[in-house]
């Protein structure tokens, strides 16, 4: 059945290709090939509709799987031959025209072919010499077959003319002196002076004193009653600064405990123990590259609850944004169990803090990839501090 069909295509392609039609023909050969493709002359054909239609490389592949499966077939030979000379490769076009030849040396289109492709070879190898080859030096008739080179005398003039231009520059200078020396005798160049000169039997103006009839009076300085020292100033300048806030504990609650500085303020010293607490408590942090910094540098739950109760809780959707990460949520929650169980913060400050986290942007995504211990975590935070609405 596959050979029937394969026969009926060919002869479609066959009165195809007659007809002039070779897409047609190409169509009808290709089924033949994919009913039968054991058989030879079917890509053969198709070959030749390829060339037809300038389709050298198509041709060219088709003729390979002929000799593939007939070495000895002239007709693919001298097909692939047309078609490599078609593409330019000449070699290859005379090695299968050659091959042909010796299969069928009375075949005179095989010997035509052969011909042709010699002579483009040689066209071309001659058109390859004399590019490489550069043009031929001609030498006038009489003259000696060597080129001599001529010598031309150069003078240097670098010495001269610098010598003439240094002569021209000193007769310039005395053509100025000249007329310097003419405008001098007729008193366009004598000195002027805003006052007089004093003459050589004249005193000098050292000596001159000044008149009393028209020079007005230095101003008196004028001396206050109230004048004070420097050092009084000073003291009168401290005396009157106000007093300056030195530092505190600032809770969510807002029951905050304010110190200020003693030294300016006279306020009653701070105890050292309160005012050790002032000195380590880190500063608040404003954005979240800082906070993770510190939060992150800071592995005590006393000085991570004091970065957090330094941020009021209302700012913390606005801190974190959209780049709350679900790691530094499940740390945050975890201090705040043992806040709790140490006593370190009450209930109702973690409530407020957890209430801001909630309204923190893609809090609900965040919560998606929290695990099982975490979740719990969570609802324990939830029982603990009172629960509210998210």
């Amino acid at each position: 059945m596959a050979s029937d069909r394969a026969k009926i295509a060919k002869d479609q392609g066959n009165t195809a290709f007659k007809t002039g039609d070779y897409p047609a023909a190409i169509g009808h050969y290709t089924s033949a090939i994919l009913a039968n493709a054991d058989d030879p002359t079917f890509p053969l054909n198709r070959a030749a509709a390829y060339l037809k239609l300038g389709k050298n490389e198509d041709a060219e592949r088709d003729c390979t799987i002929v000799l593939k499966l007939s070495p000895n077939n002239v007709k693919a030979l001298f097909r692939r031959g047309q078609a490599r000379m078609a593409l330019g490769c000449l070699d290859q076009a005379r090695a299968d025209f050659v091959g042909a030849s010796e299969l069928e040396p009375s075949n005179q289109s095989v010997k035509q072919e052969l011909s042709e492709v010699e002579k483009l070879i040689q066209q071309h190898k001659r058109k390859h010499d004399n590019a490489n080859t550069p043009p031929p030096i001609t030498v006038p008739s009489g003259a000696t077959s060597a080129i001599k080179r001529r010598r031309v005398p150069i003078e240097i003039v670098e010495e001269a003319s610098r010598v003439s231009h240094h002569h021209d520059a000193e007769l310039a200078v005395e053509d100025a002196e000249k007329q310097l020396k003419g405008l001098g005798d007729h008193g366009l160049l004598q000195p002027i002076s805003s006052r007089a000169l004093p003459r050589s039997n004249e005193p000098s103006s050292s000596s001159i004193k000044p008149d009393q009839s028209t020079t007005p009076p230095l101003p008196k300085q004028v001396t206050s009653a109230k004048t004070e020292s420097f050092k009084d100033a000073k003291q009168l300048r401290d005396t009157a600064k106000p007093s300056r806030i030195g530092g505190g504990i600032f809770r969510p609650s807002g029951n905050h405990t304010v110190f200020r500085d003693d030294k300016l303020s006279g306020a009653a010293p701070v105890t050292t123990s309160l005012q050790a607490l002032v000195n380590t408590v880190p500063q608040a942090p404003m954005t979240l590259f800082n906070f993770t910094k510190m939060w992150e540098s800071h592995m005590k739950d006393e000085d991570r609850w004091n970065i957090l109760s330094g941020i009021p809780p209302l700012s913390l959707p606005k801190m974190f944004q959209a780049s709350l990460e679900p790691v530094l949520l499940s740390s945050i929650l975890q201090h705040f169990a043992r806040v709790i169980d140490l006593q370190i913060a009450a209930p109702s400050d973690v409530r407020e803090y957890l209430v801001s986290l909630s309204k923190v942007q893609r809090f609900g995504t965040i919560m998606l990839f929290m695990n099982k211990e975490e979740k719990i975590l969570l609802k324990g935070l939830w029982e603990t501090c009172g629960k509210f609405d998210i």
